[in-house]
């Protein structure tokens, strides 16, 4: 009965929920407390997690209807990013931000990005999102999430080096993101793939695979996202207690 009670408890540590939490609260920092750069990375993993989250995304949706009609050159391609992030969201709350970038006279590559989001919504139903349902400053100074949690979460399970666990690890995440979370790995090792010799992958996409080992914890398999860009994102999670931690 005693270990029955601690694979339970143990199971309510690491699930999905409270993992999410963690990485959910990790974006919010991001786009609550970072510059720009920070922003960008946020917007980023927002994106290429496809993450639909709407405490998240509401505070994309803000700090985007703050920043867009004072920005400057640099600020555009983050800003650009977030409409990415909100119109992969597939949520029409965030259209009537969205428009309103759309119809301003903010940059031509900003209004473009806010178009396609918009396309990708489909169109404005619902409850929409408007400016100042989010105090960003509260959330900057606060620590927490939006402030719209109703109860407590129990913090995800983490090794006794502090970093969290492999179950935390979302498919899309940057190499970066990843070792921020978990620390970096007993060893990597790396091989090129069949599409590296296919003329016809002109992105140049998937070409390379990386992987890291963390001993008796499992695997995160890396890919690169084009021929383009040296960035690598996680393709695939495997969770192996006896993962040797050595190719």
């Amino acid at each position: 009965m005693k270990y029955l009670w601690i694979v339970l408890m143990l199971g309510l540590l690491i699930s999905p929920a409270n993992a999410s939490d963690v990485v959910n609260q990790r974006y919010i920092d991001q786009l609550t407390k970072g510059g720009m750069t920070s922003v960008k990375q946020a917007a980023q993993s927002i994106y290429n997690t496809n993450l639909r989250d709407t405490e998240v995304l509401d505070v994309a949706a803000e700090v985007l209807l703050q920043r867009y009609p004072s920005a400057s050159g640099r600020d555009i391609d983050p800003l650009a990013w977030v409409c990415r992030a909100l119109g992969n969201s597939r949520n029409s709350r965030y259209y009537s931000a969205l428009n309103e970038v759309n119809n301003s006279n903010s940059s031509a590559k900003l209004r473009k990005y806010a178009r396609k989001a918009l396309n990708e919504l489909g169109g404005a139903s619902g409850e929409q999102y408007t400016k100042g349902t989010i105090d960003l400053a509260t959330v900057r100074s606060s620590g927490k999430k939006s402030g719209l949690t109703k109860k407590a979460a129990v913090p995800a399970a983490s090794s006794q080096s502090g970093k969290q666990n492999l179950d935390i690890v979302r498919e899309g995440m940057s190499r970066e993101e990843v070792h921020s979370l978990i620390g970096y790995p007993t060893a990597t090792t790396s091989h090129q793939t069949g599409k590296a010799w296919n003329p016809f992958n002109f992105k140049g996409g998937d070409v390379v695979r990386s992987i890291d080992l963390y001993k008796g914890k499992g695997r995160v398999v890396f890919s690169n996202t084009s021929a383009y860009s040296s960035g690598m994102r996680v393709l695939e999670v495997i969770i192996n207690p006896n993962e040797s931690g050595y190719p």
